[in-house]
């Protein structure tokens, strides 16, 4: 479907390590597949504030937040986006603290308010992690993510991981092939 917005963001600060590669492959088959609307984004270039839970998005009634910084043009770009690629290294059995900081600030959309700013976006998770295959880091953050998706009506469509063990992803043609064919199989059914 050619007409899907997608937004990747990166939560790795290395732009050349397992979890920016596997991502990458996933969005070289959405666009082989007729995606033409694909915007990756490296958290990790972005300051981003901590949200301090001040409420100010609730009581202002403003677009969004209040702390003007490298999230205020995420806020538009997740809300038009019909595909969401959450790629990051799983640290300390959770999720990169670059990905939860966007994560923290998505308060900022006021799911109460507006609804409709995630009911039926489809998401997909990319962890890579170092040994310990399963991870059960991978795991507990796509707990994390399916409770998220339950609360806003979002559609977890897929989830890839990869298990380094001194091994970098590039070294894996069938991993990266896996990661093509689900965004190839993501395009076609829009």
């Amino acid at each position: 479907m050619a007409s899907m917005n997608v937004l990747a963001l990166q939560a790795s600060p290395r732009k050349k390590g397992n979890t920016v590669t596997l991502a990458r492959a996933l969005l070289e088959g959405l666009k082989s597949g007729g995606v033409k609307q694909v915007s990756e984004v490296f958290l990790d270039d972005l300051e981003i504030h901590p949200c301090t839970n001040c409420d100010a998005c609730r009581k202002k009634r403003g677009p969004f937040c209040v702390f003007d910084d490298g999230m205020s043009p995420l806020y538009r770009s997740f809300i038009e986006a019909d595909l969401i690629v959450l790629a990051s290294p799983v640290y300390w059995w959770s999720i990169s603290a670059q990905l939860k900081l966007f994560i923290d600030r998505l308060y900022g959309l006021n799911f109460e308010e507006h609804p409709e700013y995630y009911k039926a976006k489809k998401v997909v998770l990319v962890f890579t992690h170092q040994e310990e295959h399963p991870c059960s880091g991978a795991k507990l953050a796509r707990k994390m993510f399916e409770e998220i998706a339950d609360y806003t009506e979002m559609t977890i469509v897929g989830d890839l991981r990869y298990s380094s063990d001194q091994r970098h992803v590039r070294e894996s043609q069938e991993k990266l092939a896996e990661a093509r064919a689900l965004g190839a199989k993501l395009a076609r059914a829009g």
